[in-house]
């Protein structure tokens, strides 16, 4: 049962990571405008990694940019939300400058992001999925040839 779950688990991690990568390369291919940043903050983590509140900050950002005529906001710094230590979320928003590069999605110009790469997180997510994989697959394979 625990080999099961196990795979369950790490077959999760493994589409999360595919998605993620291919989510991150079409961001990467998107065309780019420049954009000011209007507001900067730190916040509370609203990942469902950070377990413990107000333990975990993420940075905070609202960045706008013209698209034609239209004006648009953004939020996203990165594909994914990262949680931090106060300090660290305030020095990855104190990093950014006024004047920024903004990947935006030509189908859809209110979808946009600073940083589109998540390669990182991506292959985290698809190496430790398939290894869990293999020891799940493992555990499961010696629970059948012992009998």
């Amino acid at each position: 049962m625990v080999a099961i779950f196990l795979m369950v688990i790490s077959a999760g991690a493994v589409v999360a990571g595919i998605t993620m990568m291919s989510a991150s390369s079409k961001a990467r291919s998107w065309p780019v405008v420049s954009g000011k940043i209007v507001e900067r903050s730190v916040g509370p983590s609203t990942t469902t990694g950070a377990s413990r509140p107000g333990r975990y900050f993420e940075p905070k950002v609202t960045y706008s940019y013209v698209i034609g005529d239209k004006s648009y906001a953004g939020h996203r710094i990165t594909m994914t939300t990262n949680a931090y230590d106060e300090a660290q979320a305030r020095r990855v928003v104190d990093k950014l400058p006024d004047w920024v590069d903004v990947h935006y999605n030509p189908s859809d110009p209110s979808d946009s992001v600073l940083e589109p790469s998540a390669l990182g997180l991506s292959i985290v997510l698809l190496i430790g999925g398939v290894i869990g994989l293999l020891i799940g697959a493992g555990v499961l394979f010696t629970s059948f040839t012992k009998k």
